[in-house]
């Protein structure tokens, strides 16, 4: 929080404050405050866009993830800094791949959006503030117990609404979807085996949300406060082991896309034309014989009677 701190005093830094005053949401739970720091009369208007996104959304997102007696528990504020790339780079490069534009520290005080690259990375401000508040709020929620980072991740794209159908489709057709159980720490660096990671998280919270209800994210985070382990939160909640809800998830991954992994894999796709061609030929030699039984059976042709001699 010591970079939040400097920023106060920096008289180069433009101070935007919107405070949202906190008010229940349907779960009982209190919308927590959010103060934006800009630099840049372009960061004022994103920082007036994820206003007006959040005081949209907010009441929405604080529903779906605190528990309903978070009511009762203090919600703290939410600092949001709106930083262009080179700032975020400053304070950020060290601890976040190159390829990251948001951040949430584990507090859940604080979160980060270098504005200014989104375009590049083909990210939008909605989706990429939104999925940062989804961290803070699971981070406050929890109250500092810990959370595998898959629940993290994949809560944060649902609820931001970051999933397209494209994503489970690439990631089937990738073939690879890592084991949970893997997934618990930090995430790979390298683009290719995070955006795996992400996709395979989203995944695995949609399989929770349709095992065990809706609200299941909101009661793991409830339970994990009260008990400070996941493991043991996770268990009360759901009736299963952690462990076996992984081995379950992977198997059924497996069972669920491996035909259609089988059908795009060029071994798989040789096999499958090898039986067809195989059906194909079996199907014509049997209507062959078919046909030369039939035509044994005909009897011969008769004599058919002479036409008379108009002569005779």
């Amino acid at each position: 929080m010591g970079f939040i701190r400097k920023y106060w005093k920096d008289p180069a830094w433009w101070i935007l404050v919107l405070l949202l005053v906190a008010w229940a949401t349907p779960s009982g739970a209190r919308m927590p405050v959010v103060v934006f720091q800009v630099e840049s009369e372009a960061g004022q208007a994103a920082a007036k866009r994820c206003h007006e996104i959040w005081m949209a959304e907010g009441p929405r997102l604080t529903a779906e993830i605190l528990p309903q007696d978070f009511g009762n528990t203090t919600v703290d504020t939410v600092t949001c800094l709106i930083l262009n790339t080179g700032s975020f780079q400053r304070h950020f490069a060290g601890s976040l791949p190159d390829w990251g534009v948001g951040v949430a520290l584990p507090s859940g005080r604080a979160i980060a959006v270098d504005y200014s690259r989104l375009p590049a990375v083909g990210r939008g401000l909605r989706e990429v503030f939104l999925h940062e508040m989804v961290h803070a709020l699971l981070f406050q929620g929890s109250g500092g117990a810990w959370l595998p980072t898959w629940l993290h991740e994949g809560a944060a794209m649902l609820y931001s609404g970051e999933w397209r159908f494209s994503d489970t489709v690439s990631l089937i057709l990738d073939g690879r979807v890592p084991d949970l159980e893997r997934l618990q720490g930090r995430f790979p660096v390298p683009h290719d085996r995070a955006d795996r990671a992400y996709r395979t998280s989203l995944l695995a919270v949609s399989r929770l949300r349709e095992g065990f209800g809706d609200e299941i994210i909101a009661e793991l985070v409830r339970e994990t406060r009260k008990c400070g382990d996941f493991s043991e939160a996770f268990t009360i909640v759901t009736g299963e082991e952690l462990e076996d809800f992984q081995r379950e998830f992977s198997a059924a991954m497996k069972l669920k896309f491996g035909w259609i992994l089988f059908l795009t894999r060029w071994p798989g796709l040789f096999v499958l034309t090898a039986f067809i061609f195989a059906l194909g030929a079996t199907r014509k030699i049997i209507i062959t014989r078919r046909r030369l039984a039939a035509m044994e059976d005909i009897p011969d042709t008769p004599d058919w009677p002479q036409r008379p001699d108009s002569n005779d």
